[in-house]
């Protein structure tokens, strides 16, 4: 049975009382044949519910009647399913345009908040007058229309949070990274070199090193110095330690000595005159300009 839905009230002030009368009554008789529709479909339900419970008792002797046996349920529970559904008035939603129209205005209305899908049906429901009964239609056709309009930049989906849209993401830094604003680097500065650039486990304080900066600048101001005389690492040794060294720390400038005139000439820094000699050579000097 359908039902056309009441009509809305009247609105303006001047008119009379016998037209809200009217307007009520109306609304009685239209409610009062939804009731009755609702009780008769009841009561069919109701029958089958006893149905079945009398179907599965032992002390059943007697068949359900053809309509109302177990059998035949999902048939009836489809027709009444249908009976219920046409039993409600057919509403026509509004265009796409209207509807896209609302939704941004709730959105912008509500710029800096997250709103969610049944919240934004309801609101567009009250603000188009669409009877509330039409939500399961409703709610699937606002879905799609912001599915689309996102794709426009109209508003954005919430991320991690189903059915739920705002107009704009960049109100919400937290949740999208990208329109946080970044940071500027600061920039590194050089390392200030407080120690003395040559190895202190191995060579003790000398005035020398600290003049030169390094053991291969050191090494090749000794053998210019002493040019055309080779020299070897003891040489070399007296030479950048005039006061002596003793013991461990002899033997630790020694070696880092030896070692340093052994990579120098590999580098051209100097020329091998011999095994463990080393002369200054002005052609291989770099500096000799």
């Amino acid at each position: 049975m359908w039902l056309e839905p009441p009509a809305k009230p009247p609105q303006e002030t001047e008119q009379t009382l016998t037209q809200l009368a009217s307007y009520y009554r109306q609304l009685i008789a239209y409610h009062q044949q939804s009731a009755a529709i609702a009780s008769s479909k009841l009561a069919q339900v109701e029958a089958l519910i006893t149905t079945h419970h009398s179907y599965l008792s032992p002390s059943w002797q007697y068949p359900a009647p053809l309509s109302l046996q177990l059998g035949n349920a999902p048939e009836l529970i489809a027709e009444l399913e249908e009976s219920v559904d046409k039993s409600l008035p057919e509403v026509k939603l509004p265009p796409k345009e209207t509807l896209t129209k609302t939704l941004q205005k709730l959105l912008k209305r509500n710029k800096g908040k997250m709103l969610r899908l049944d919240y934004l049906s309801l609101e567009v429901a009250e603000k188009l007058s669409i009877p509330p009964y039409t939500q399961p239609q409703l709610k699937p056709k606002l879905r799609e229309l912001l599915q689309q309009g996102e794709g426009f930049n109209l508003w954005y989906a919430v991320p991690d949070s189903p059915d739920c849209w705002t107009l704009n993401l960049a109100d919400f830094p937290d949740l999208n990274p990208q329109s946080a604003p970044k940071k500027p680097k600061k920039r590194k500065k050089p390392p200030t070199y407080t120690k003395k650039p040559y190895n202190l486990s191995r060579l003790p304080d000398c005035p020398k090193l600290d003049k030169y900066g390094t053991l291969t600048a050191t090494v090749r101001a000794c053998l210019k110095e002493n040019y055309p005389t080779d020299m070897d690492a003891n040489e070399v040794m007296a030479w950048m330690f005039p006061q002596g060294l003793e013991g461990k720390d002899k033997a630790k400038a020694y070696q880092a000595i030896s070692d340093g005139l052994n990579k120098g000439c590999s580098r051209k820094h100097w020329t091998r005159v011999e095994v463990g000699r080393y002369v200054w050579n002005k052609e291989l000097d770099y500096e000799s300009n």
